[in-house]
C-alpha cells in the first residue's frame, strides 16, 4: 500500500511537554499546584509551589514533567484534555499517536483538494468564514479588527477573493488556510464536514465522497459511511484495508439463557426484531460516534441510562452482568479473556478503554425452517467477543473447544472423535467475516489449562498468554 511509505511527522517529546505546560497554565495561578497534584504531575503541594507558580505557571509544569518519559507523557495529554480543551495539545496529540503510523501526504492531500474545485459551493449554504474557522481555528482565520493588517490578513483575503468576488479556487482557499500543513485530525475533519448532510445530500454527497476516496486510496485511505443522522449518511475517513463497511445495527449480547430468536422486520434497512428471549440479551441501541469506536465508557453510559442508576454503580453492574454472561457459556477461555482483559486493561487505559462485548448475536437462527414457517431468520453466527475500533475496525474473537472440530464419540461419550466437516464449516465462517472486514482471531482451548473455572481462578500461563495477545493487538492499533 503505497500510504505505508509516507514518513510520519517527527515531533519531539519536549514540544508535547511544552503544549501540555501551556495547557494547565491556563489555570490560576493560585490552583495549579492543586491542578498539579489531581491531574497526577505531583503528589501534593510543598512550601513555597504557590510562589514558584506565580512566577511562571507555564515553567512550574514544566520543571515538573521534564524527565517523563513518552509512555507517561501520552497518559498525561489524555488526562489533561479531558479537562482542559487545548488546540495545540490535541493536534499535537493526535499526531504522535493516533494518526502516528498512517499518513496521508500532502500530495495526496493537494490531490483531494483539487477533487473539490468541479463542485459549486464549499460548504453548501452553510457560512464560509464560520465553517473554515470551525476546522482551522478562530486564531488562523481571525478578523483584523482594528485594521492593523489591511488587506494582508488571511480573513481579509478570504472576504476579497471568495466572498466579494470568486477567483479564488477551493483548492487555493484550503491550501491558505492551511489545509496542506495542518494536523491530520484536522484534515480528517474537514473532509467530514465537507460530507455531512447539513453540506450536501444525496448524489452530490456521494459524488463527491467517491472523487475524496479515490483520491485518499494512495496513501490507503478512503471515505465511507460510518454513522446515520436522521436517515442522512454521514462520512468518516478510514483505512482502505481495514474495517466494515456501514453503521453498526443490531448490538444483541450477552446471553445469559436461552438463545434469542430474531426475525428481519425490513430487511432493506437491516432492521432486526428480537421476539422470544428478549430479556437474556443486552440491545445496545445508541449510534457509534463517527470513528466507529465503542468504548467502555460509552457501554456504560447506555447502561447508566437503561438501569436509572449512576455512572459508579452502572459500571458495576454492568460488569457483573456480562460477568454472569461469559461465566455461563463454562468456557475456561472466554472466562480468561474477559477476566484479564477488564483487570488489566480497564487501568492502564481508563477511558480511553475499547469494550470487550461478550457472546454478540450479529445473525444468528437458532431454530429450524420448520419451527419458523415463512418468516424471514437470520442466518447462524454468534462471535465469543467482538471488539469495535477506530475507523471501523471490527475483531472477532473465537475460542475454540473440542465442539468446533469434532463430535462425541457415541460409543463413548467422554471421547471426542475429530470431524472434517465440523472444522470446514468454522473455516468457511471465518472466511465470510474477513471477506466482510472483519479480523478474526482464534484461540485454542488447550491454552487455557491452567483456568479454574469453579474457583473463578486464572492462571500465569493463560494470564500471559491473554496479555501478550492484547498487548500486541491494541498496540497494533494504536490504543494507548
Amino acid at each position: 500500500m503505497l500510504g505505508s511509505n509516507v514518513r510520519p511527522p517527527i515531533i519531539p517529546l519536549d514540544t508535547l511537554r511544552e503544549h501540555i505546560a501551556q495547557t494547565v497554565a491556563g489555570a490560576k495561578a493560585y490552583d495549579v499546584p492543586q491542578v498539579c497534584v489531581r491531574l497526577g504531575i505531583q503528589k501534593a503541594i510543598d512550601p513555597g509551589d504557590e510562589q514558584e507558580a506565580y512566577s511562571s505557571k507555564r515553567l512550574y509544569v514544566r520543571r515538573r514533567i521534564l524527565t517523563w518519559d513518552e509512555a507517561a507523557l501520552f497518559d498525561l495529554a489524555a488526562r489533561v484534555l479531558r479537562e482542559y480543551p487545548s488546540e495545540d495539545l490535541a493536534d499535537t496529540f493526535s499526531e504522535m499517536t493516533v494518526h502516528a503510523e498512517h499518513r496521508v501526504s500532502q500530495l495526496v492531500r493537494r490531490d483531494v483538494l483539487r477533487a473539490l474545485n468541479p463542485f459549486p459551493f464549499l460548504f453548501g449554504d452553510l457560512p464560509l468564514i464560520e465553517s473554515l474557522q470551525e476546522i482551522f481555528g478562530v486564531s488562523a482565520i481571525q478578523d483584523d479588527t482594528f485594521g492593523l493588517l489591511g488587506n494582508a490578513s488571511l480573513h481579509a483575503q478570504i472576504v476579497q477573493h471568495c466572498l466579494r468576488n470568486d477567483d479564488w479556487s477551493h483548492e487555493e482557499l484550503l491550501t491558505q488556510c492551511g489545509a496542506l500543513t495542518c494536523s491530520q485530525a484536522r484534515f480528517f475533519a474537514l473532509l467530514a464536514k465537507l460530507l455531512h448532510p447539513l453540506t450536501r445530500r444525496n448524489a452530490e454527497q456521494t459524488e463527491l465522497a467517491a472523487a475524496i476516496g479515490n483520491a485518499l486510496k494512495r496513501d490507503g485511505f478512503t471515505m465511507r459511511q460510518t454513522s446515520v443522522e436522521s436517515g442522512y449518511a454521514i462520512y468518516g475517513v478510514v483505512r482502505a484495508q481495514a474495517g466494515v463497511a456501514g453503521a453498526m445495527k443490531n448490538l444483541i449480547f450477552a446471553s445469559t439463557g436461552e438463545k434469542p430468536e430474531l426475525v428481519f422486520r425490513d430487511a432493506l434497512n437491516n432492521d432486526v426484531e428480537i421476539t422470544k428471549h428478549v430479556d437474556k440479551v443486552l440491545v445496545f441501541d445508541r449510534p457509534l460516534p463517527s470513528s466507529g469506536l465503542l468504548l467502555w465508557t460509552d457501554l456504560r453510559d447506555w447502561y447508566a441510562e437503561l438501569r436509572g442508576v449512576s455512572d459508579t454503580e452502572s459500571a458495576k453492574e454492568l460488569f457483573l452482568r456480562l460477568r454472569q454472561s461469559v461465566i455461563g457459556a463454562s468456557s475456561p477461555g472466554e472466562f480468561a479473556l474477559f477476566q484479564v482483559y477488564y483487570q488489566r486493561y480497564r487501568k492502564e487505559l481508563g477511558e480511553r478503554l475499547p469494550a470487550l462485548i461478550p457472546q454478540v448475536y450479529l445473525h444468528y437462527d437458532p431454530y429450524t425452517r420448520r419451527k419458523r414457517g415463512d418468516e424471514q431468520f437470520l442466518a447462524r453466527q454468534r462471535m465469543d467477543f467482538l471488539l469495535m475500533l477506530d475507523q471501523g475496525v471490527r475483531i472477532v474473537i473465537e475460542i475454540d473447544g473440542r465442539h468446533h472440530y469434532a463430535v462425541e464419540d457415541t460409543k463413548a461419550p467422554e471421547r471426542y472423535i475429530a470431524n472434517a466437516q465440523r472444522y470446514a464449516e468454522m473455516m468457511v465462517e471465518d472466511r465470510r467475516l474477513r471477506l466482510m472486514g472483519y479480523e478474526v482471531y482464534r484461540f485454542g482451548g488447550h491454552e487455557f489449562l491452567d483456568v479454574d473455572l469453579k474457583q473463578r481462578k486464572v492462571g500465569p500461563k493463560a494470564q500471559l498468554c491473554v496479555t501478550e495477545f492484547f498487548d500486541r493487538l491494541l498496540s497494533k492499533h494504536g490504543v494507548r
